[in-house]
């Protein structure tokens, strides 16, 4: 068993044996060409090999951030991923060969993020759960299933006159109404360039969606569609629309677009535990699915707690939430680059 490194010439080989693995945009190896076209991210690739046979793969990238330090992570920019394995004996070796990575970079920690998987010897935290909608059956039946006051929700959404757009035109439009509704959270978000990569390395695999009231915008989600699932990765609707319901017409749309693919899941993302995000979800009738985000510590004392939740940004949060947008459009892509 060895473990070699690809680089960017090896897209072929990565796609060969992820390819159909893969559960996460974050797995495909056009997210290497995305992150680093945005923000210039390092990133190490490598496979586990058994004589002639690739039995294992995983992607790491190299964060490096005057605010949030240096340190290795999977799936960056995303919930899970970047680990597959055929047998332990593959896993242990890619395993082995991160944290040797890692003390090689000198890096503050290794973050690798698994679907329910902890790993051994490593700090595991636990603490968010991804909600996994299965699209059995058809769009029909599956909005007449729905939890009635989420069902009801979806019914006003569609009966107050919004128009919903998708297509590559509507990055603009859903870029505008993001970075609005971020910078109300108090919360720094993704530049443009990032999105432009997206649409650059991932073309079809990636949907805007962006919901109007006339002209103004509403809402905004994009969507990427991976072997069979549809992975929500940004939904927001602004506040002072929300009891008109854009936000339940939007979800309702997007699943509606999956069952039209003939897809198996709907994945709504990731919510802490205990959170109203993660209720809002299991309102949807979703299985909520474990996420370990495992630790192994190398300068760090101990992992890092970068949740908003964390009362240590409160007072950053209030003060990000009162700048103009304009402003949160200029600064917030330069925090974010190092938030993996």
């Amino acid at each position: 068993m060895r473990v070699e490194y690809l680089n960017e010439n090896d897209a072929t080989r990565w796609e060969g044996y992820v390819g159909s693995r893969a559960s996460a945009i974050t797995d495909v190896f056009a997210w290497r060409l995305v992150v680093r076209d945005a923000y210039d991210i390092a990133s190490h690739f490598t496979m586990a090999v058994d004589g002639d046979r690739v039995v294992g793969a995983l992607a790491l990238f190299e964060m490096r951030h005057p605010v949030f330090g240096h340190y290795l992570a999977s799936a960056v920019f995303g919930n899970d991923g970047g680990l597959f394995h055929d047998t332990d004996a593959a896993r242990d070796a890619l395993v082995a060969e991160a944290r040797a990575l890692a003390s090689r970079l000198d890096v503050a920690y290794l973050l690798i993020r698994t679907r329910g998987v902890a790993l051994k010897e490593f700090h595991v935290d636990g603490h968010y759960r991804a909600s996994v909608l299965d699209l059995a059956g058809d769009a029909e039946t599956a909005l007449n299933q729905l939890p009635a006051t989420t069902r009801n929700q979806v019914r006003r959404g569609m009966k107050e006159g919004f128009t919903v757009s998708t297509g590559a035109d509507q990055v603009n439009a859903f870029h505008d109404v993001f970075h609005e509704h971020m910078r109300d959270l108090g919360s720094p978000a993704h530049g443009m360039a990032f999105y432009r990569a997206v649409q650059r390395h991932l073309g079809d695999r990636a949907e805007f969606y962006v919901v109007r009231d006339g002209a103004t915008l509403v809402a905004g989600a994009l969507l990427f569609w991976i072997n069979g699932t549809a992975q929500n990765y940004h939904t927001v609707s602004l506040r002072r629309f929300n009891r008109r319901c854009p936000n339940y017409l939007l979800y309702w749309r997007m699943i509606e677009a999956s069952y039209g693919r003939g897809l198996g899941a709907f994945d709504m993302g990731r919510s802490e535990v205990g959170s109203s995000q993660l209720k809002f979800k299991e309102n949807w009738g979703t299985d909520a699915v474990a996420l370990c985000y495992n630790y192994h510590l190398v300068r760090a004392k101990a992992p890092p707690a970068l949740s908003p939740s964390n009362p240590r940004f409160r007072a950053a949060i209030a003060v990000w939430s009162r700048l103009p947008v304009f402003v949160t459009k200029a600064i917030g892509p330069r925090l974010i680059s190092g938030l993996a």
